[in-house]
């Protein structure tokens, strides 16, 4: 049984959403009363924040609330997992439903897992690239100037150019290095913002992890039995990147000008059309739900590649930086040295 860090008004993680779902998906499959089910799980709480959990989601229920109006009114949960519980309540799909939250959120896990993953690594080589170069400027730099002004000459071109360089890097130090702390606070603050938002979730990744979503929340709803403009209704509830968002609506608006479901969705740009092929085949042989659930799968696969391909690309960019550099310092300094010595 998950383990939850349950606190009022705190959302749960997407491990913790995925554990609770499944179990209470086992509660449904065994035919139990769903809130009866939740008062054997509180018993059986092998921790006291699992139990305060289970506690907070049976005592409204054992008056008569429905488990969509509980895990409402708790505001731990997203918004994704309250949506779809109400329409498996509605629809009398609970199971399917709890069934499906269960794999969305064990794969959001993945994804969320996957990018810091990617992020790290590559913030981590940045990190001590930074480091090199900067113990190289402020340090060893200042040493092949001396030398080099006492063998050779005055400094001229490149070589003053790397000296002065030195020189601004040590005397304001501190100073560049609160800038960069704020430069990474403010990144982070405005990836939060709606600004931040409009700028960086347009891009590649976001879009191709917004489409998995997108696909994944058309299929559950399809399979509820909701008509294409319900599902696409729910679904623009559920979206956060606003970028998909505008093409939700511009596939809206085709529907309402008479075009059909699958051609709007191709005409608004929600998903490539290498894609058309198959919502084509679903929308003649009514598997639309299957085709769904492929796309999203496809997606969620071209966002694995992404990710790979991004930490791949970074890697040898940032050596090829520092060689480049370590070679401009050669270049200046050593190579002439050398040439006085030999």
């Amino acid at each position: 049984m998950g383990t939850f860090t349950f606190q009022k008004n705190k959302m749960l993680s997407d491990a913790e959403i995925s554990a609770l779902c499944q179990q209470l998906c086992m509660v449904v499959k065994a035919g139990l009363p769903i809130h009866y089910g939740i008062s054997i799980l509180r018993d059986q709480a092998i921790d006291e924040k699992t139990h305060s959990l289970y506690s907070q989601i049976y005592t409204p229920m054992e008056k008569g609330a429905s488990l969509y109006a509980t895990i409402s009114d708790m505001h731990c949960f997203p918004t994704y997992m309250v949506e779809m519980i109400h329409l498996g309540e509605e629809t009398g799909r609970i199971e399917d439903v709890l069934e499906s939250l269960t794999a969305y959120y064990e794969r959001e896990r993945e994804i969320r897992a996957n990018i810091r993953h990617a992020l790290v690594y590559p913030l981590v080589m940045t990190y001590f690239m930074i480091v090199v170069l900067s113990i190289v400027i402020s340090q060893v730099v200042p040493v092949f100037s001396n030398l080099y002004t006492k063998l050779v000459g005055e400094l001229s071109g490149l070589g003053l150019l790397l000296m002065n360089i030195s020189n601004l890097l040590n005397k304001y130090s501190l100073v560049f290095t609160i800038i960069l702390i704020l430069l990474i606070v403010l990144g982070i603050v405005l990836y939060r913002t709606a600004l931040g938002k409009t700028l960086f979730q347009g891009r590649g990744l976001s879009m191709t992890i917004a489409r998995s979503r997108f696909a994944n929340c058309l299929h559950l709803a399809l399979a509820s039995g909701l008509d294409t403009e319900q599902s696409l209704d729910l679904a623009k509830r559920l979206v956060d990147n606003p970028y998909m968002l505008d093409k939700i609506e511009k596939c809206e608006l085709h529907i309402h000008h008479g075009e059909n479901f699958v051609s709007s969705l191709l005409h608004s740009g929600i998903f490539s059309k290498i894609y058309s092929g198959l919502l084509l085949i679903g929308a003649k042989t009514g598997s639309m739900v299957d085709v769904m659930k492929r796309i999203s799968e496809a997606y969620e696969e071209e966002t694995d590649r992404r990710l790979r391909r991004s930490v791949l690309i970074l890697e040898p960019t940032l050596i090829v930086i520092l060689s480049i550099f370590i070679g401009l310092i050669l270049f200046t300094f050593v190579i002439p040295l050398l040439k006085m010595l030999f």
